[in-house]
């Protein structure tokens, strides 16, 4: 039986972290929302479930309603095994998939193929990875699955934080023709600035630069985690101080880590700055040994959905591009 060795999200979870204050989402249309419009992308409406603060989104699969999370962080679309055979969905158990949480615990998965319908779209035939059964509460188990980079990218889907929306190229979209859809590459009038991301070495996880105290960070962009976290390792190579808290995260598999807080100051992505830059701590050796810049550098944490949604972020998975704040007036001219 063959083995392939994949990583899957690091998604992380946090509970009762209080130290993460999330503002209103704007729903009103948005000069970004006008500009979308404008490029033939078409909106499709996401939501958050209670006590949750990351988004998911209807999809079909064989034709079925499917709630999905949506998790730049993993590299793969999940579908819950019973449900995919329910669907119809044979998994083929001649390749198993062995992945691994954001704390290191293994899951075996299969693969199964299927159709996966967004908005006006349709994929077939779609890998769905599916892992069996499991009663372990996990960061994903009050959905169906997750949307991965596979599916976002393939569809030249771009997840605006700013207004709950994923945007998927329309009929009349330019990088959508013959039945073939290319990323849409960098706009002007879609942020404030945009800020290039690079690969994970070899995997196509997103990784975002910034600079703190004259020194490089890099993060997985993930909104699959509810908060942004630090690794220990990075924390106490800056002499950053941390506070105690008696929160947990949880990871993909189902396991469960204490976390400190911190406060960074004047952390710099592109030309935002951000003046405090609130973060959990908890050591992140897995995710350090598996994601790596391009100089080879372990990362130094993941990027997750507070400050995803207060830098009023669009990300752009098949472009490789975030857009961060609101767009200057003179570029909607």
């Amino acid at each position: 039986m063959p083995w392939v060795l994949r990583f899957a999200s690091p998604v992380l979870v946090a509970i009762l972290l209080t130290q993460c204050a999330i503002g209103p989402t704007t729903r009103s249309p948005t000069p970004r929302s006008h500009r979308l419009a404008a490029l033939g992308y078409e909106p499709l409406q996401l939501k958050k479930s209670t006590g949750d603060s990351r988004y998911s989104g209807r999809f079909r699969v064989n034709g079925k309603d499917v709630r999905f999370l949506i998790d730049s962080g993993a590299n793969s679309t999940d579908l819950d095994y019973e449900l995919a055979t329910s669907f119809g969905i044979k998994p083929e158990k001649s390749l198993k998939i062995v992945s691994r949480g954001a704390l290191g615990r293994p899951v075996s998965s299969w693969v199964g193929l299927g159709a996966l319908e967004a908005g006006q779209v349709t994929a077939t035939p779609f890998p769905f990875m599916l892992a069996p059964p499991t009663k372990r509460h996990t960061a994903t188990s009050r959905y169906d699955g997750q949307i991965g980079l596979d599916a976002l990218s393939g569809l030249a889907a771009l997840i605006d934080l700013q207004t709950g929306k994923l945007w998927l190229p329309g009929p009349q979209a330019k990088n959508a023709r013959h039945g073939d859809i290319r990323a849409l590459g960098p706009h002007e009038g879609l942020g404030f600035d945009s800020l290039r991301l690079e690969t994970a070495g070899r995997l196509p996880h997103l990784l975002v630069r910034c600079r703190y105290q004259g020194k490089l960070l890099t993060w997985v962009v993930d909104t699959g985690a509810e908060v942004t976290v630090m690794a220990a390792e990075t924390v106490q190579r800056l002499g950053v101080p941390t506070i105690a808290s008696r929160s947990k995260i949880i990871d993909a598999s189902g396991d469960r880590a204490s976390v400190r807080t911190a406060v960074l100051r004047k952390v710099v992505f592109g030309q935002l700055e951000v003046s405090e830059f609130q973060v959990a701590v908890t050591p992140l050796k897995t995710i350090r040994r598996t994601f790596r810049d391009r100089s080879g550098r372990p990362v130094d944490g993941i990027v997750g959905m507070d400050f995803l949604e207060e830098s009023r972020a669009l990300l752009d998975t098949a472009s490789q591009v975030l857009y961060v704040g609101d767009p200057p007036r003179t570029q909607l001219n």
